[in-house]
């Protein structure tokens, strides 16, 4: 597959810093193989995927599938590495860390000075075969189930607002279900007050939570009242492709 000259440059990031690691691009024909080789006994979630028709559903979704069946690093074409993988946790954490995720959002700019809170998408790292990427992606299929019904769509037609987007299949979906899945866990209610702020890596039932520094870019950093202090595992540069074909806003209810 060839891709753009600034992609490929991220790309060689990735490679240039982990020598050590396999590194594949899952292209639209070989994610379609991958989820009908890897998933054969779940027509559920073949069925789901097979049928999507918007390709950052899909994207989403397939994230998720790879770090639940292989595990690894996943991350979007406008990613670069900064620092090789095997630094990214630190050693007192390695042998009880399942998930790796990062913040991107956490600032007191929402509507009517409400707090935003939320994580990154983009880059997700995680061991195969962890319960919680099992639990995401079964709450993910859920969310896309239940917005064919509210928009009286199939999940071939169906076309969301930028925002629902988000909060189906992407960050906020991923977001929402850690706090769920560890509000379970823990049997406590967990919120973005337990990880807001943090300096540190947080590891709650084996889900590493790691600074906004690591993950979020520039000025999300910035906005959450944090230094840039050179700790920035990876450099996210915002392509965001999807977004032209899908609006801003909510859909009328």
């Amino acid at each position: 597959m060839r891709i753009e000259k600034d992609a490929a440059d991220r790309v060689r990031t990735w490679m240039d810093l982990n020598p050590e690691h396999r590194y594949e691009l899952l292209t639209d024909g070989g994610a379609e193989t991958y989820v009908k080789d890897n998933f054969p006994d779940d027509s559920r979630i073949v069925d789901t995927y097979m049928a999507l028709g918007d390709f950052i559903l899909r994207a989403d979704l397939i994230r998720y599938l790879a770090l639940l069946k292989d595990g690894g690093v996943y991350n979007d074409l406008d990613v670069g590495c900064n620092v090789p993988i095997d630094r990214w946790i630190p050693p007192m954490f390695k042998d009880k860390t399942s998930v790796v995720i990062g913040i991107e959002g956490d600032n007191d700019f929402g509507k009517g000075g409400s707090k935003l809170f939320g994580f990154v998408n983009w880059t997700l790292m995680a061991r195969r075969d962890q319960p919680f990427m099992r639990y995401l992606i079964d709450r993910v299929i859920r969310n896309l189930h239940q917005a064919t019904s509210k928009h009286n769509e199939t999940l071939g037609t169906l076309k969301l607002y930028r925002q629902e987007v988000l909060d189906v299949t992407g960050p906020g979906a991923l977001t929402q279900t850690v706090f769920r899945y560890l509000s379970e866990k823990t049997d406590t209610t967990v919120t973005a007050q337990n990880f807001t702020k943090i300096k540190r890596p947080r590891l709650v039932e084996g889900i590493l939570v790691l600074p906004i520094n690591a993950f979020g870019a520039g000025h999300q950093v910035r906005w959450c009242g944090a230094e840039e202090d050179g700790s920035a595992l990876i450099h996210h540069y915002f392509a965001g492709s999807w977004k032209g074909s899908h609006p801003e806003g909510l859909s009328e209810e």
